[in-house]
């Protein structure tokens, strides 16, 4: 997943891949300029629903936050709902439209931030 994002965002984006949960939760201290996170729930779920969960409830961070999943099920849309998340996506996504959510969701943030 990794590399099909990589390729999605390489021209306009930095993109930062990470293997785990571990990793992500490393570059969101070191990494001040991240403009959103986009969270596989498929790998490592426990994990990552917990990495959502502290990245929306933390005062210390203000990015948008992005679900992948697998499946369009009652428990992952009580979780988006629960966590506020600010989009999800079902694969297979089309990444014109991870694209233009990253876009709208980037720009928002930076002018709430203004």
């Amino acid at each position: 997943m990794n590399y099909l994002l990589q390729t999605i965002f390489e021209k306009e984006y930095r993109f930062v891949p990470v293997a785990d949960v571990f990793q992500a939760t490393h570059q969101l201290r070191i990494n001040k300029q991240i403009g959103a996170l986009i969270v596989d729930v498929d790998f490592q779920p426990q994990q990552s629903w917990e990495l959502i969960q502290h990245i929306k409830s933390s005062r210390l961070f203000k990015i948008p936050v992005i679900v992948l999943a697998t499946e369009n099920n009652d428990s992952v849309k009580q979780k988006s709902y629960e966590f506020e998340l600010d989009e999800i996506f079902f694969k297979p996504f089309n990444p014109v439209d991870l694209i233009a959510a990253i876009k709208n969701l980037t720009s928002e943030t930076m002018l709430s931030n203004v």
